[in-house]
């Protein structure tokens, strides 16, 4: 049988999806195919994504399994003998294909899925807009690790406060003296090549991502992607992969995306003054989360400078320069430089320039297409 993975109702999720398909944002301990995947083992998974991703059409032959990038499943689906929608919380997030015509893409998927009219409730947890990536993200990652069942052992200098067998800790990780690792409230996995120096704490759920360095922090239920370097306190937080927050100062209930650099006592506010529910911008539309602890969501290569303040429920888009100190807007949209008086275009050479520099310090080379896909969001940096 063959898995598809397909975007669904991606435009949720701008702008941290710019420069990548939406089903590779992370959460939990996993980015949200790895998760998908995780229960197909066998199985062989393509995808299905907007037009810009040019992702290779494979033919579809036989029975297929539709799973959306809104799904994180938590089991397996079993094989079925006729044409079935599935659901989580009564929403659509997928299909069993049993004979053709197989969607091939975005706009076929939506008519399929109008189409087949038997339905059956999955389990998992349905990731609907931004703010659900850090709604669910402790949930997720929990249920994450009860699957795994690799032995591992517990350097006896670590100071653990709880069961130990919430602790899993790589054996290519190196864990320093004076390091405190609390699971009284959920558990801690520590990845492949991940550096702890001495006085950090973290607590769980969290996850720390292969080739991480975790230099005197606080971490309490976060999620943190490979190849960052993370300081100061950061509380119920997702990095996808290749951020720098390297010094003091606070980042709260936000979602980082790749290749961002916090600069030193940067902070933000996950928390309004009257205690009432965070509203955020998605899109051209301003939308009530629901949620009273909300922070900020930053898309790709932004920058952020020294002692910049971040309003509650902030969107800053892709390619963003802040400098300067001061609080920064609510919204910022892609390719800007400013501070908090004034703001010009972000020119598009000198940010590529830029994005190659960064990834080049990582042993990353900037592919043709992913330099295409900045040079598109370009055009489009008004509305991302």
């Amino acid at each position: 049988m063959k898995v598809i993975i397909y975007e669904d109702n991606f435009e949720q999720f701008q702008p941290l999806i710019n420069l990548y398909p939406q089903f590779f944002l992370r959460v939990g301990m996993k980015t949200i195919s790895e998760n998908t995947a995780y229960f197909f083992k066998r199985a062989e998974i393509s995808y299905i994504t907007r037009k810009l991703f040019n992702n290779k059409k494979n033919g579809i032959t036989g029975p297929a399994l539709y799973i959306s990038a809104r799904a994180i499943i938590s089991k397996r689906i079993t094989f079925l003998s006729k044409d079935t929608k599935f659901l989580i919380d009564s929403q659509p997030i997928g299909f069993f294909k049993q004979k053709p015509p197989f969607p091939k893409n975005l706009k076929e998927i939506k008519k399929t899925l109008k189409e087949i009219k038997t339905t059956r409730e999955i389990d998992g947890f349905l990731v609907d807009k931004l703010w659900d990536l850090i709604k669910l993200n402790s949930v997720i990652l929990t249920h994450q690790f009860e699957c795994v069942k690799a032995k591992h052992e517990i350097p006896k200098h670590i100071y653990i406060i709880g069961q130990k067998s919430k602790v899993f800790i790589a054996q290519k990780a190196h864990i320093h003296k004076l390091v405190t690792i609390d699971v009284s409230r959920g558990p801690v996995y520590i990845d492949d090549d991940v550096i702890i120096r001495p006085f950090s704490f973290i607590a769980g759920p969290s996850y720390i991502g292969p080739g991480s360095i975790i230099d005197r922090a606080k971490i309490i239920e976060s999620s943190i992607g490979p190849s960052c370097r993370i300081g100061g306190e950061v509380e119920s937080c997702i990095f996808q992969g290749y951020s720098n927050k390297y010094h003091e100062g606070f980042i709260g209930h936000s979602f980082i995306g790749e290749w961002v650099n916090l600069g030193a006592l940067t902070t933000n506010s996950d928390l309004k003054n009257n205690y009432g529910s965070v509203r955020t911008r998605i899109g051209t539309k301003e939308l009530d989360s629901g949620m009273i602890k909300l922070g900020c969501f930053i898309g790709d290569h932004t920058k952020i400078g020294i002692g910049t303040l971040i309003p509650t429920g902030a969107v800053i888009s892709s390619f963003v320069n802040f400098f300067g100190g001061g609080m920064m807007p609510g919204f910022i949209p892609g390719f800007k430089w400013l501070t908090a008086e004034k703001q010009e275009d972000y020119k598009l050479e000198k940010a590529i320039t830029t994005a190659k520099i960064v990834m080049k310090r990582r042993n990353i080379k900037m592919s043709k297409q992913y330099e295409d896909l900045i040079r598109m969001n370009y055009k489009w940096r008004n509305l991302l």
